[in-house]
């Protein structure tokens, strides 16, 4: 977990610099020190105690990350973190989704793991079922870079759309959800400026 967390900190950064500035020259380089300083952080905070050869092999591991990302259309476009949206149930229960990126031109969302996508872990394709229904009519496609291989070679995983019956499935589960584990909050200061969208279930 740690290790997910520092890697997607690490290419949010390095795209919103490229699109920002369009800085290309040593972004490899300026990306693994801020992810070795994510890396160090995040292992005192958890109190975790990595010796000097096994780090050395995920700083190896975090700069072939890093070079595999530059190649993804992730970075090539350019694509930044969407603000959270929230799916509205009945009016009653809402629930706050955001996928990793969002190509508003190109109308697709992408979620990002550091890990393996075949097979795909049924976590993950729940987890993106809810941002389609956060984001109805885009194309969703989940980009995985396992960080296990010698190589690390981008895999894609396209989902297609949901299917209205499962879809209403998927929303009595998370108005069910909601409604017993959520929190009360006051509707305009949970909406604020964010976009949402309207569902309603028998």
């Amino acid at each position: 977990m740690v290790l997910g967390k520092c890697l997607d900190e690490t290419v949010s950064k390095m795209n919103y610099y490229n699109y920002k500035f369009q800085i290309n020259r040593n972004i490899s380089l300026k990306a693994l020190k801020s992810y070795t300083a994510f890396l160090k952080s995040e292992f005192e905070i958890n109190d975790i105690v990595v010796d000097k050869s096994e780090m050395r092999k995920y700083y190896a591991m975090g700069w072939k990350f890093i070079n595999a990302f530059k190649k993804s259309v992730l970075y090539e476009n350019m694509l930044l973190r969407d603000r959270t949206r929230i799916i509205i149930i009945n009016d009653e229960v809402g629930i706050y989704a955001q996928p990793d990126f969002v190509d508003y031109e190109k109308e697709v969302i992408y979620e990002m793991k550091s890990f393996s996508l075949k097979p795909l872990p049924e976590y993950v394709r729940k987890q993106v079922r809810v941002f389609q229904l956060a984001y109805p009519k885009f194309n969703t496609v989940i980009i995985g870079f396992p960080r296990n291989d010698e190589y690390i070679k981008p895999q894609t995983v396209k989902l297609m759309e949901q299917k209205e019956r499962t879809k209403k499935i998927l929303l009595k589960k998370l108005y069910k959800y909601a409604t017993v584990h959520g929190k009360n909050i006051d509707y305009e200061e949970a909406i604020g400026n964010r976009k949402y969208i309207n569902y309603s279930i028998d």
